[in-house]
């Protein structure tokens, strides 16, 4: 099984499943994952606001509107639904499709979400479904968010929010924002394909460095999780980031005068991971993100 997750809220698929659509932010949003054949996971969650939610009633609600649109379609329509625990409602139903879910109330991250395995009629996935289902985490108790998708997992500190994302098959990137702090986290598969004749830190100055404003860069080798590895060190540089730095000191968040980064080639996966991070002189945050990072 693999982990999948988004905003924290993670589940463990069969291996040949893949995330392929997110939206949303850690309060409200959906993902989906989808298996070989016709089956998939969908996720939505939204928040409680504070006030614990009336799962039975929600959950009621969700199927209504399920059979609402199957009726319009003149699909018959069975549903059965239940409570697990105050916290835990699990359905199904069953109509040209079937589903299997839950729902699942956590007051610590104050989250209602509601997840469940889709399939055709004659599709089995009993037993999966309840596998997968059962697997759900919604929150980790370092003050860290889980991030997992297409077999790249790491954690990064809850303060930071997601900015921007790229998935695609050969290139994965996700840029993270706390105040003026940045944090991205790549990783490129054929590797062996991409440096070609190129040293690490030669193929990074031409693929990755004209990305990186404001920063003066500097790279010294670096062995990575046993790997052949580069560091980079860098600070702020240019009239624009002294004037950056003069506007942020008026502020509680002081600008980020440093820049490390990390870019390593795991062999074993034939992939390239780069986690680099601005911060000020004393954090750690590229170091902790990287550290979260299983390449194989």
């Amino acid at each position: 099984m693999a982990t999948v997750g988004w905003q924290g809220i993670t589940f463990k698929v069969p291996e040949d499943w893949s995330l392929v659509g997110v939206n949303g932010d850690e309060k409200k949003g959906y993902f989906r994952v989808d298996g070989p054949i016709a089956s998939a996971l969908e996720v939505r969650w939204s928040s409680a606001l504070g006030k614990p939610p009336e799962l039975m009633a929600k959950g009621r609600e969700f199927l209504s509107r399920l059979e609402k649109s199957s009726r319009k379609s003149r699909i018959k329509f069975s549903s059965k639904i239940k409570a697990e625990n105050d916290n835990s409602v699990a359905f199904t139903w069953k109509a040209d499709r079937k589903g299997q879910g839950r729902l699942v109330y956590c007051p610590k991250c104050d989250r209602v979400i509601i997840a469940q395995v889709i399939s055709s009629r004659d599709e089995d996935v009993s037993h999966v479904a309840p596998i997968i289902l059962g697997s759900i985490k919604d929150h980790r108790n370092d003050g860290n968010t889980s991030w997992a998708l297409y077999g790249l997992e790491f954690a990064v500190p809850e303060s930071y929010r997601i900015e921007k994302q790229s998935l695609m098959s050969g290139y994965l990137s996700l840029s993270f924002k706390r105040g003026p702090k940045s944090l991205v986290i790549e990783r490129w598969g054929l590797a062996e394909t991409l440096l070609g004749n190129y040293t690490i830190e030669q193929w990074y100055r031409k693929d990755a460095v004209p990305d990186i404003k404001g920063y003066r860069i500097e790279f010294a080798e670096n062995e990575i999780f046993g790997h052949e590895g580069v560091k980079m060190v860098g600070r702020r540089a240019g009239i624009r980031q002294a004037l950056k730095a003069v506007a942020y000191s008026l502020t509680l968040h002081p600008h980020p005068g440093m820049l490390t980064g990390y870019v390593w080639h795991c062999r074993d996966s034939n992939r390239l991971f780069s986690v680099r991070a601005t911060h000020i002189e004393g954090e750690q945050i590229a170091e902790e993100v990287m550290g979260s990072i299983r390449c194989h």
